[in-house]
């Protein structure tokens, strides 16, 4: 069996259940370190981190691929902290009635002043 180090990681090929689950754990772990650094872009750092994965995937067949991904990605949304400032259901967007009352309102200051104006 052929070993593959993945940031710190011996890594089978294809790599066990186990394998996958603590390299999720470990990248969680990088990026809330990074987060307190000043001079770690997150972007950057991210990216260089998902591109290392995807690297490492492409040894793998696309069966063992789709496998990965579902573990590696599963893990990292089980372990994901909740936002409680921006909850899921807060991306709902705008409702109807509330744009209906906005563009009232600007109908109205239109009119009063300056159609009114205009015309009168």
């Amino acid at each position: 069996m052929t070993t593959r180090v993945l940031d710190g990681f011996n890594l089978d090929l294809p790599p066990t259940h186990a394998q996958i689950m603590a390299l999720a754990r470990q990248h969680r772990s990088n990026l809330e370190d990074a987060i307190f650094h000043e001079n770690i872009h997150l972007g950057n750092f991210c990216l260089a981190q998902r591109k290392r994965v995807y690297d490492f995937t492409r040894e793998l067949n696309p069966e063992q691929r789709f496998e990965f991904y579902k573990a590696y990605n599963g893990e990292l949304e089980r372990i994901a902290d909740e936002d409680q400032l921006h909850p899921a259901d807060a991306e709902g967007g705008v409702s109807v009635f509330a744009i209906a009352i906005v563009l009232a309102i600007i109908a109205l200051i239109l009119y009063f002043g300056v159609i009114r104006n205009m015309v009168g």
